[in-house]
């Protein structure tokens, strides 16, 4: 899994908790789509989680149901029970606990991260994942880290917030790692490369070198394909060719350079693979729809704003 661990380490998902309560009676809240992944974990009892194109699924004491793409949802307490908006029920509330003994106990999240980078790992994912995650101690990395979460975020402490990023950072990691284990081998997608020796060779080589000035056939020798069968299985699995999911990489460390450091665009263009300052202004302007300049004084403004 050396291509996922690349990926992972420059994905870096950002993770924040949305709610955090212990709920009985009537209750129930709708999430709007967002440019998130999102997740909801049954630490007791259970809830219902609907969405107007699939069938409600029952989240039980234990599971973990996430949204890979933020696609718009509805958790309550029963199949037609009435919900209000998310920031409504968070206003009521977050942070309460109900001590009813049939209480649900809740703890939702998100992870915020570059859906252009993530996009290939991601576009191989259902709209929903139900996980099972189980409830005692020791019963799977997966349990631990949501444990571990919940005793965080149920008990005030010093560095509370430091620890909670950390766990959401490994639950993220644990996550991927679940559909990677768990995905058909004959699902022909993303994660079906990884298990692919020839492509998780490829995959990884383009993550850890992206200023490599790379060719179709330096690719194809990686895999020890010819030429044309490297690029048709590279297609049929990643869901692009080998040079959009090349350029896709590219911008998306270059983003990253961008927000995070004070880097010329000149020294960012050969960090990631483009001889000159205009050939990497025009390759970012095309992949994300504005300039690098652009984009560095709105994700810094928005940061500032934060």
């Amino acid at each position: 899994m050396e291509a996922l661990n690349g990926w992972l380490k420059a994905v870096r998902a950002d993770g924040v908790v949305l709610v955090r309560t212990r709920v009985a009676g009537s209750w129930g809240f709708a999430v709007q789509a967002r440019d998130a992944v999102v997740f909801h974990f049954a630490a007791e009892g259970h809830a219902y989680v609907r969405r107007s194109d699939a069938e409600t699924m029952e989240l039980k004491a234990g599971e973990l149901v996430v949204f890979p793409h933020g696609s718009a949802h509805e958790v309550v307490h029963s199949k037609r029970g009435k919900t209000i908006a998310l920031d409504a029920f968070l206003a009521r509330h977050d942070g309460v606990v109900d001590r009813d003994p049939l209480a649900t106990t809740l703890v939702c999240g998100e992870f915020n991260l570059d859906q252009h980078l993530a996009l290939p790992a991601l576009r191989a994912l259902p709209q929903a994942v139900l996980l099972r995650a189980g409830m005692g101690p020791g019963h799977s990395p997966l349990s631990d880290t949501l444990r571990m979460l919940r005793n965080e975020v149920e008990t005030p402490n010093f560095g509370n917030h430091i620890v909670v990023r950390n766990l959401l950072s490994s639950l993220f990691v644990y996550l991927m790692r679940e559909w990677a284990e768990a995905a058909s081998p004959a699902g022909n997608d993303w994660f079906s490369a990884l298990r692919s020796p020839q492509m998780t060779r490829v995959l990884a080589r383009i993550h850890e070198a992206p200023e490599r000035a790379w060719t179709l056939e330096e690719l194809a020798r990686e895999a020890s394909l010819s030429r044309a069968a490297f690029a048709r299985n590279f297609c049929a699995l990643v869901g692009e060719p080998p040079h959009q999911y090349l350029t896709r990489w590219r911008m998306g460390i270059a983003a990253q350079l961008l927000e995070e450091t004070g880097l010329r665009l000149g020294e960012i263009a050969s960090r990631v693979g483009y001889g000159s300052e205009f050939s990497f202004s025009r390759a970012f302007k095309l992949a994300r729809g504005v300039s690098p300049i652009q984009y560095r004084r709105k994700r810094q403004g928005r940061i500032s704003a934060g």
